[in-house]
């Protein structure tokens, strides 16, 4: 028979494959993170322990854990979800939180959010969602957004958006927006995303190029996506080469 270390020390173990936090305090324990967690007894799992064997504790107390955990697990309210687009950079090194993301420009993903008026809380990829669902959920969300493009100087066909959100970077791939800029620019135009509230929408001209990048150095927003000016033609983006 195991000793009480012995326990906790083997037990620990085998939580660790499964939980990604497990700790070992004074008289518990412990599963998961400061927002949702599981406090163990050492003395009562051992106690039971003694009665039967270790298999069955372990996997007796691994299905408690489980079922305690799922009851808090984050569930995505499909008419608040939006997408967001965020710098590559975004969360990374950030204690490993896992975001769900994916590839949008060279430089730039698309991370998904449930935007609970004050609050954004980026969708993991440990998170109980149907991920197909969540993302048709959240581009249909977006196009219902509404944002006229309007001219930065009645003498420049250069256009920003009329209201500020935290979507307006975003909102350059909702369909409303790409017709607008169909209607007013065409199909072959410059674009900036230096923030989350700002775009920058401009004709193709070889003039305008030193004034978006002036416009992305004076842009106040924290919340950085991207420095580059990048050109659509047709549907395609590519980033503007440095010596232009």
């Amino acid at each position: 028979m195991l000793t009480v270390q012995e326990f906790v020390q083997n037990i620990s173990e085998d939580f660790k494959k499964v939980f990604p936090e497990v700790r070992v305090e004074d008289k518990f324990i412990r599963l998961g993170t400061e927002v949702t967690h599981v406090e163990l007894p050492i003395n009562g799992m051992y106690k039971e322990y003694q009665v039967t064997d270790y298999e069955s504790i372990k996997k007796l107390y691994l299905k408690i854990s489980k079922e305690i955990l799922n009851q808090y697990k984050f569930k995505v309210d499909y008419n608040n979800v939006y997408p967001m687009l965020k710098s590559r950079d975004f969360g990374k090194g950030e204690n490993n939180i896992q975001f769900y993301r994916e590839q949008t420009f060279l430089d730039v993903d698309t991370l998904y959010v449930t935007d609970a008026g004050e609050v954004f809380r980026f969708i993991l990829k440990t998170d109980d969602v149907d991920f197909d669902m969540m993302k048709k959920a959240a581009w249909g969300n977006l196009n219902k957004m509404r944002n006229p493009l309007v001219k930065l100087d009645t003498t420049l066909e250069i256009y920003t958006l009329k209201f500020t959100t935290d979507y307006n970077s975003t909102l350059l791939l909702s369909t409303a927006l790409q017709n607008q800029i169909c209607k007013k620019i065409g199909r072959d135009y410059l674009f900036a995303i230096p923030s989350a509230t700002t775009l920058i929408v401009a004709k193709l001209r070889h003039e305008y190029i030193k004034i978006i990048e002036s416009l992305i150095m004076i842009d106040n927003d924290p919340n950085k996506i991207s420095s580059k000016i990048y050109r659509c033609k047709n549907g395609i983006f590519d980033i503007i080469d440095e010596g232009h």
